[in-house]
């Protein structure tokens, strides 16, 4: 004869109910997906209308506004919560997960080391943070500030942020070009045919993850085999920034289509 659960083990049967009792694991990551591409969307949006509207330099690259005093909150808590999110997210092969693991530890690099340089050369003046050693004192001072490098972490943080940003960027590119254009035949053939939503969500996939890749590859060339006054002409209309955003919008809308958000894409 079964025990009754004790009162500790009970739990109720009214409230706190879920909408949708068979609501699949499969549903809820597709929400994440959308919140992901959301997220990639909108991270360079609201920076550059911070920016514009805020009355703060427009910098060279979305990494350079780390250093914005309220934007670069911003900058760093988005990052996290998609490196957070690709760390936990379970995909259908182990590369895949591992993938996605190294994608997330990248995305948080990125968000911890920061890159080098203020990103405002134009300017004659802005607001910003830096790192500086304060002397406490009345009025409190920073010693020898003409010598000083107030936009490093530490030598090797602007390399780290390299790597962590590229390593991110082509996963993202790979996964779109790869992982979301596999076909298992049991949901995507129907008479060993592709389906046609597969098939447009394919090709978006591939447009998307070529796109990634692009950008990948021109900004690779312009840090490697950019001299100094083209750099300069290149920062002074924020090219870094454009490529990053197309690449970011890119992956938004490849994480929109997994999360199912274009009906015409979707399977019936």
């Amino acid at each position: 004869m079964a025990q009754a659960p004790s009162v500790l083990a009970k739990g109720t049967t009214t409230y706190f109910q879920p909408k949708n009792p068979n609501e699949t694991d499969s549903t809820i990551q597709k929400r994440l997906a959308f919140l992901v591409g959301l997220v990639a969307f909108g991270l360079p949006v609201v920076l550059a209308a911070g920016a514009i509207f805020g009355g703060s330099c427009f910098r060279d690259s979305i990494s350079h506004f780390y250093y914005a005093q309220f934007l670069g909150a911003i900058f760093v808590g988005l990052l996290i919560f998609i490196g957070g999110f690709l760390i936990a997210y379970t995909g259908e092969h182990w590369l895949e997960d591992l993938g996605s693991f190294i994608a997330g530890i990248g995305a948080c690099f990125v968000a911890i080391f920061p890159t080098s340089g203020s990103g405002c050369e134009m300017p004659a003046s802005f607001l910003s943070r830096v790192f500086a050693t304060i002397q406490q004192a009345t009025p409190p001072s920073i010693p020898n500030p003409e010598g000083a490098d107030l936009f490093i972490l530490f030598a090797k943080a602007p390399d780290l942020h390299a790597y962590a940003a590229g390593t991110l960027f082509i996963y993202l590119g790979l996964y779109c070009m790869f992982v979301l254009r596999r076909v298992v035949p049991e949901r995507h053939e129907v008479n060993n045919r592709l389906i046609p939503s597969k098939q447009r969500r394919n090709v978006l996939y591939a447009i998307c993850g070529l796109t990634i890749l692009f950008c990948v590859l021109v900004l690779g060339a312009v840090g490697f085999l950019g001299g100094e006054n083209f750099l300069k002409d290149w920062n002074s209309i924020n090219l870094t920034f454009v490529f990053e955003t197309i690449a970011l919008w890119a992956f938004g809308t490849a994480w929109f289509a997994k999360g199912r958000v274009f009906p015409k894409l979707n399977d019936t």
